[in-house]
């Protein structure tokens, strides 16, 4: 299946474990998003990895 996504989702998926966060990594979807969404990714790196508990390598 394929499906678009922005940087809000992505954020949910990485700060709460969840369904968002299943459907995210589920490796049967293909996801789109817009290219924005790295450059809001890199903003707010330290705040995710912060309210997620993920280290870096796992959140990248």
């Amino acid at each position: 299946m394929k499906t678009t996504s922005d940087a809000n989702i992505l954020f949910s998926a990485l700060i709460k474990e969840g369904l968002t966060r299943k459907i995210w990594f589920n490796p049967e979807l293909e996801l789109f998003s817009p290219k924005f969404l790295l450059l809001e990714f890199k903003k707010y790196s330290n705040y995710l990895n912060k309210k997620s508990g993920l280290n870096k390598s796992d959140a990248h």
